[in-house]
């Protein structure tokens, strides 16, 4: 059974995270909303759901049988050892989704430079603000989030070629978006 993704139609944004480790796989998978006969009303129907007792907030999120899984993180966590873009031990597994998580919040200050003041609001409406708060990502938070997988890519005991272990994992798919 093919797994079903589910995110917005038209833009890459967090979907794309997860699209890229099923394709790295070459994993079965349906991208649900960019089916002509789903689109968009599918996901609403999901998220939506009166009967459905695990709902999620928003997407992406994942449908494995009965199975939902939301949150890029989340899902990643899920679909790495299935698709062998996780390691098998357990401790590694926890190093690669604690990368994660951390490519997480690098992804939201991303996000928030161009949405400084509110997320409702278009970028043209907090334009200045939005400059000055890039500037300081610029500045002060890309070389700390940088440093930080540049430092972790250096101290892997099984070498430089990997951020974790000796193979690719999920993490490192995403943070090359």
């Amino acid at each position: 059974m093919a797994y079903e993704l589910y995110y917005w139609d038209g833009i890459q944004g967090r979907g794309e995270f997860v699209r890229l480790a099923l394709e790295e796989a070459g994993a079965d998978y349906i991208d649900v909303t960019r089916q002509p006969t789903r689109g968009t009303g599918a996901m609403f129907a999901v998220m939506e759901s009166e009967s459905e007792p695990h709902i999620p907030f928003a997407p992406p999120f994942l449908k494995d049988g009965d199975l939902i899984i939301p949150h890029v993180a989340n899902i990643l966590f899920y679909l790495g050892p299935k698709l062998g873009l996780a390691p098998e031990d357990e401790g590694l597994r926890h190093a690669v989704n604690g990368l994660q998580l951390t490519i997480t919040d690098f992804v939201a200050e991303v996000h928030d430079t161009h949405h400084p003041i509110d997320t409702s609001l278009y970028y043209e409406d907090q334009k200045p603000e939005a400059k000055a708060r890039s500037a300081a990502f610029i500045r002060e938070r890309i070389p700390k989030f940088l440093g930080y997988f540049e430092r972790v890519l250096r101290q892997n005991p099984k070498g430089r070629n990997h951020i974790v272990g000796d193979a690719l994992t999920y993490a490192i798919s995403r943070s090359f978006r």
